[in-house]
C-alpha cells in the first residue's frame, strides 16, 4: 500500500485551510501533517516536517507564499509546491515560475481540480492552471504585434513535432494527455521534450511557460475552442 501523500497547508484564512484539510482527509490517501497562517511559519514548518506537498496560498501577511517558497525550495528542492492564486496575481506569478514551484491553480478551483493538480505534481508532473497564464500573459503582453508561435520557436531550432508538444506543454496538457492526443508514448513524449528542453536551455516547464509569455507565443482560444495568437 502506498504511503498518503503528507501535505502541508498555508493560507492566512482558517476557513479555508479547514476546507481543505476536510476534503483531503475524505478522499483518503492525504496526511495533514501541518497548517500555517504565513510565509514565515511555512518555512519553519516544511523545514521541521519535511511534507511530500505544499498548498501555498500566495498573498499573506508576514511573509507573502512567493518569499516562503523560494525559502522552501533553498532549504528542500524536493518538496512540491503548489500555489493558490488568483487571477490579478500576475507578478507574483512570473516571480514563481522563476523560482520553480510545481505548480499553480486558481484559488476557487473546485475540489476535484485541485485533486488533478496534487495527483499531477506527485507524479513528477507539474500543473499551470492555463487560465492562469492567460491571465498573466494578457496583463504583460506588449503592443506588439508578436510572431507566430511557429515561428518563434523555429529560431531555436525546434522540429516541427517539437513546437507541436511544446506547445501543448504551454496550453497546460501532461505527458499523459499528449501522448494519448498525438498517439505516441510517454517515452517517446518524454524524449521529445528533454530535447525542447535543450533547445532553449532551459531545465524545468516552468521556464518554459515563462518563455512563452515572454516571447508572446501562448496561444489563446476563442469561445469555440479554437486557436488564436
Amino acid at each position: 500500500m502506498a504511503a498518503n501523500i503528507k501535505v502541508l497547508l498555508v493560507d492566512d484564512h482558517a476557513v479555508l485551510r479547514e476546507g481543505l484539510k476536510t476534503v483531503l482527509q475524505l478522499k483518503g490517501g492525504f496526511e495533514i501533517v501541518g497548517e500555517a497562517e504565513s510565509g514565515f511559519k511555512a518555512c519553519e514548518l516544511a523545514l521541521r516536517l519535511n511534507p511530500d506537498l505544499v498548498l501555498m496560498d500566495i498573498k499573506m501577511e508576514q511573509m507573502d507564499g512567493i518569499k516562503a517558497s523560494r525559502n522552501i525550495k533553498l532549504q528542500n528542492p524536493e518538496i512540491k509546491i503548489l500555489l493558490l492564486t488568483m487571477y490579478e496575481d500576475a507578478d507574483f506569478i512570473l516571480e514563481a515560475l522563476k523560482i520553480g514551484v510545481e505548480g499553480y491553480i486558481l484559488k476557487l478551483s473546485d475540489m476535484e481540480k485541485v485533486l488533478s493538480a496534487i495527483y499531477s505534481i506527485m507524479d513528477d508532473e507539474t500543473y499551470f492552471d492555463p487560465k492562469i497564464t492567460k491571465s498573466v500573459a494578457v496583463i504583460k503582453s506588449t503592443p506588439v504585434i508578436n510572431d507566430p508561435r511557429e515561428t518563434v520557436f523555429k529560431i531555436y531550432d525546434l522540429t516541427s513535432r517539437e513546437i507541436e508538444i511544446a506547445g501543448l506543454i504551454v496550453d497546460g496538457f501532461s505527458t499523459k494527455e499528449i501522448s494519448e492526443k498525438l498517439c505516441l508514448s510517454t517515452f517517446t513524449i518524454y524524449n521529445h521534450k528533454k530535447k525542447i528542453f535543450s533547445k532553449l536551455k532551459i531545465t524545468k516547464t516552468a521556464e518554459l511557460i515563462n518563455f512563452a509569455i515572454q516571447e508572446g507565443v501562448f496561444i489563446f482560444k476563442d469561445e469555440n475552442g479554437n486557436h488564436k495568437h
